[in-house]
Order: C-alpha cells, then sequence, then structure tokens
C-alpha cells in the first residue's frame, strides 16, 4: 500500500516542539523529513523531562523522540554564505520547507518566503510562530506559554477571580499549533496540485489559541466581559462537576440539568432521598444551594472507592470520566484502543512506545511511525551526497570550516 505523502520530500528548518511536531506527522504519513539543525543540535535535545535508566544505559531522550520520530537529520551552518547556500540547494529538491524562523532571521539568511519561491515557484511553504507574520509584533519570540497560554486569554478563561493563573503542561499549545500547521500545509499541497503553483500557509501558537477557545471569544466580542473559571460553590450544576472517591480517584461529571438527568445521578448514588428534598427539587433550587448539594455530593462519593461507582455510573447512563493522571492514561484501555500509542525501533535501546498522531486513516494501513529521531547529524553524508552529490572529501572539508555537523555517519 501506498501512504499518502509518499514522494513528498520536507526539508525543516525549526526546533523545539511545534513545527517539529507537524512534520513528523508527515513522516508518519509516508513524507521524507529532512530535519536541518544548527551546529550542536536542536536545543530541545536533552532538555524534556527524561525517563530514568539503569546507569550505563543510553537514555534515546524520549520526548525528542516523540518529536521528531522517522526523520532524518543533518547539521547546517546556515550564517555562513555556504550553508545557506548548501541549504537553497535542498530546497530546490524539496516540495515542502516547513520554518520557525523569525521574519527578520529568514531575510538575514536569504530564505524569506520570496527568496525560497524564486528557488521553487511551485514550493509549499509552512511557516509557524509564536505571534503571526502581520502586525508590529512578528518579530516577538514566543512559547507556547506566552504567546498561546497566556497572550491569547486561555490562562485567563481558566483562572478564577482574583485565583492565581493555572500551569500549563509542557507543550500542549504547541502540540495543538502543530496540527494547525500540519493542516495548512495539507491545504497547500492541495492548492499546489490543483494550480502548480506554489503557495505560503503559516500557523501561530496566539492564532490557534483564539480558535481553541473560541466559545468564549465570541461572546466577550459582543458583550465584553471577560470569562473566567466558576469558583465551585458557584457552579452551575453539581452535575458538571468533579468528586474524590474514598480511593482518591477523582470522577468528573459532564451532565446537563436537563431531561431525567438529576434522577439518573441520584439512583447512580443510591440517593433517591435527594429527589423528594425540597432544597434540590428544581435546577433553580439546586443552584441557589450549591454549596449544600456539593457538600452532600462530596460525602456520598467520598464515602466509597472509584470500583464502587463507576458501575454504577455507567448502568444510570451517567456522563463521566475518571480524571487520569499521566501513568493513568497510558494504561486507560479506551486510551489504547484508539491507537493512541505506537511503537519506535531504536537501534540502541530497543523498542519503545510513543504517542501516536491523533488521527487514524481507515483505509491507508502504512501509516504510523516510521522510525527514531535523528541523532545530531546522523544523516549528513547521505542527504548531502544523494540530494547534492557531495563527495566525502567535499563533506570533510565543508566539516573542517565548520559549515555542517557530521555527527554519526549512517552509513
Amino acid at each position: 500500500m501506498v501512504a499518502p505523502l509518499d514522494g513528498i520530500r520536507v526539508i525543516e528548518f525549526a526546533n523545539f516542539a511545534a513545527a517539529p511536531s507537524a512534520t513528523a506527522i508527515m513522516a508518519d504519513l509516508g513524507a521524507e523529513v529532512i530535519k536541518v539543525e544548527a551546529i550542536g543540535g536542536d536545543p530541545i535535545r536533552g532538555l524534556m523531562k527524561q525517563a530514568k535508566v539503569a546507569e550505563g544505559e543510553h537514555n534515546p531522550d524520549y520526548p525528542f523522540q516523540f518529536i521528531n520520530r522517522g526523520k532524518k537529520g543533518i547539521e547546517l551552518n546556515l550564517a555562513t554564505d555556504r550553508g545557506t547556500e548548501i541549504a537553497r540547494d535542498l530546497i530546490a529538491k524539496s516540495d515542502v520547507v516547513v520554518m520557525n524562523l523569525l521574519p527578520e532571521r529568514r531575510e538575514r539568511f536569504g530564505l524569506g518566503t520570496k527568496d525560497l519561491l524564486d528557488i521553487k515557484p511551485d514550493l509549499v511553504i509552512g511557516l509557524l510562530s509564536g505571534y503571526g507574520e502581520v502586525g508590529e509584533e512578528i518579530n516577538r519570540p514566543g512559547y507556547d506559554v506566552t504567546a498561546f497560554f497566556s497572550r491569547s486569554g486561555v490562562f485567563g478563561g481558566g483562572t478564577a477571580p482574583g485565583g492565581p493563573p493555572p500551569h500549563a503542561r509542557p507543550g500542549s499549545g504547541d502540540h495543538t499549533t502543530s496540527m494547525a500547521l500540519f493542516g495548512a500545509v495539507m491545504a497547500g499541497l492541495r492548492s499546489r496540485d490543483m494550480t502548480g503553483e506554489g503557495q505560503i500557509v503559516e500557523a501561530s501558537l496566539l492564532r490557534t489559541a483564539t480558535w481553541t477557545i473560541s466559545l468564549d471569544l465570541v461572546t466577550s466580542l459582543i458583550d465584553e466581559k471577560p470569562a473566567y473559571d466558576r469558583p465551585r460553590d458557584n457552579a452551575l450544576s453539581a452535575m458538571l462537576e468533579a468528586f474524590e472517591a474514598a480511593d482518591g480517584r477523582w470522577l468528573q461529571f459532564a451532565m446537563p440539568d436537563t431531561g431525567d438527568a438529576w434522577v439518573r445521578f441520584c439512583k447512580a448514588l443510591d440517593r433517591e432521598d435527594l429527589l423528594s428534598n425540597q432544597d434540590f427539587s428544581t435546577g433553580r433550587l439546586r443552584y441557589r444551594n450549591m454549596t449544600s448539594l456539593l457538600s452532600t455530593v462530596d460525602e456520598t462519593i467520598g464515602a466509597m472507592p472509584s470500583s464502587h461507582w463507576m458501575p454504577r455510573l455507567d448502568e444510570y447512563r451517567c456522563i463521566w470520566a475518571p480524571i487520569n493522571d499521566s501513568v493513568s492514561a497510558t494504561k486507560d484501555p479506551q486510551v489504547r484502543a484508539t491507537g493512541a500509542f505506537e511503537v519506535i525501533d531504536h537501534p540502541r535501546v530497543g523498542s519503545f512506545e510513543t504517542v501516536a498522531a491523533p488521527f487514524r486513516m481507515h483505509n491507508a494501513p502504512d501509516v504510523g511511525v516510521r522510525g527514531p529521531a535523528p541523532e545530531k547529524g546522523e544523516h549528513t553524508n547521505s542527504v548531502l551526497n544523494e540530494l547534492l552529490d557531495l563527495t566525502d572529501e567535499q563533506l570533510a572539508e565543508l566539516e573542517s570550516h565548520g559549515i555542517i555537523g557530521r555527527g554519526q555517519p549512517n552509513d
């Protein structure tokens, strides 16, 4: 079977997480992805939380493996004329270029969008940034905690008035934005195939975040009132809250207070007595007496372990989910049933699991993780030899002048 992106060559001038995650999905789909790193490597190498390994064993840097699986890797010094010349030669042989370089840096290296389309008029150019390609702040550096979570209103909407802002888990905004960039590049390729002309597409952390919290923003655009996290005692409904069971497991409910939801909820908790309690007899009264109701439900659910409640909640068709930590999520049978994890076969440490792309293609079986992330400069020799016909002697000279890094050759 042919993978959807077989025959597509992508060259990536990007680091950290958002743009490289998008190209990792392209590699899963069969594209040849060449990751261009600065001499010394992508600064995210070794930066993220690492799994513990026995003394003397190789740690393959599992976060980096996830973000860069299935790619070829070269090291190239774009601050040199010869380095940018090599970059331009590689671009001329590619279908897609993905960059997260700020505009001022692209121009400094002679790799602006006009330069790229002059090199190859039918090129698809995917740009990833913190704050977008228009406006006065296009050269402002941005990470997901600043551009995605803070500037957009995501943190603000998750903060109760007067309370401290929450913390974001690493890469959450980056990987959400990677899907926006991935989709934009796919649309760019479709446009190229239809017109024969190149296309420039972009995604930004800021713009993706506004889409993520769009239901808050579309309301604030009209009434100019901020959305915020409601204090628990001011909840709209007890059936939209989380409760802790006796074993410490939290159960999250998502049952709008409509129809027979209240009846099913009370029966599941074996608290049919609440149905005759006048303080809770209507949705309005349940809202007015929220503090008392939450205390009652807290006490009830807290009296028994989650294993007691889970089958009862399903029996009475409650809408709920356990609140998993990251370890529980990796062991959750339904998470696994969706195909959320795939295996990377690493030449030094063997096989280990990583997270799969967040979608499935039912009629394209040749889709999935295609191998480990590259070591620093692992494919510099083979890529520059095969695509640009550079000899071993030429490669050695380039390395001696600090123009390329060859790391551990793969041949």
